[in-house]
């Protein structure tokens, strides 16, 4: 680390730990932590020592939803090999040992520091606590429970045909086969067809599961 960087951060240490959200420094090549005020590391009830011994790769599962990271890490990485000065803002659930329950932050990264040749060398992060009485808070976490729907369902949507897709829209909003069948000028025993077919594709137990994949698809 050199002089003028050092220098960066020691600046930063000399009011992080008044900061009421976790202040973190990362190598943006390894990605392993340099710095992390006590805020942070009071959340997570370690120390830098023990992350720094962790290293990157364990660090992320231990503490966060790895579901989340595949929506992020890319943005980041995006960032790093950009000479843009953007900004990378996301939702992380966070869990320490302890507790069993996800904590959700919202967080925002950005590149820190250049080398000469203007290349990512390291990366700050600010990450703060969502107050879980929050009216805020049950709807971002209603989103969340959506994203994980789809990445959980989505091998078994891309499966219906669009045919079946359509069906799924009126098995969502009600309707039975004969309703069905004339809507879409299919016959009774086609439209049978189809329902059968789709609840065995997406594992359908009854009207309801159909809702919940209608509208997380846009079908409704």
């Amino acid at each position: 680390m050199d002089h003028h960087l050092q220098q960066r951060l020691n600046n930063i240490r000399a009011f992080a730990d008044e900061l009421p959200s976790a202040l973190i420094i990362h190598d943006a090549q390894s990605l392993e932590i340099v710095y992390m005020n006590s805020t942070g590391l009071n959340i997570l009830e370690t120390t830098l020592e023990e992350l720094q011994a962790l290293g990157p790769e364990l660090y992320y599962v231990k503490y966060f939803n790895t579901e989340d990271s595949n929506d992020y890490v890319p943005k980041i990485m995006h960032i790093i090999k950009s000479n843009a000065n953007d900004q990378v803002s996301y939702f992380q659930q966070v869990r320490v040992p302890r507790n069993t329950e996800w904590q959700l932050f919202v967080s925002n990264t950005k590149v820190f520091a250049r080398n000469e040749a203007g290349e990512a060398t390291y990366l700050i992060t600010t990450a703060g606590l969502i107050d879980p009485v929050h009216h805020i808070t049950s709807k971002v976490n209603r989103v969340m429970e959506e994203i994980n729907f789809l990445r959980n369902n989505n091998p078994l949507f891309l499966t219906l045909t669009k045919r079946e897709k359509e069906v799924l829209k009126h098995m969502a909003m009600g309707s039975n086969s004969g309703e069905i069948a004339e809507k879409l000028y299919i016959s009774s025993a086609t439209a049978d067809t189809h329902r059968r077919n789709i609840r065995n594709k997406l594992n359908l137990k009854n009207n309801y599961d159909a809702v919940k994949f209608a509208q997380a698809y846009n079908l409704l």
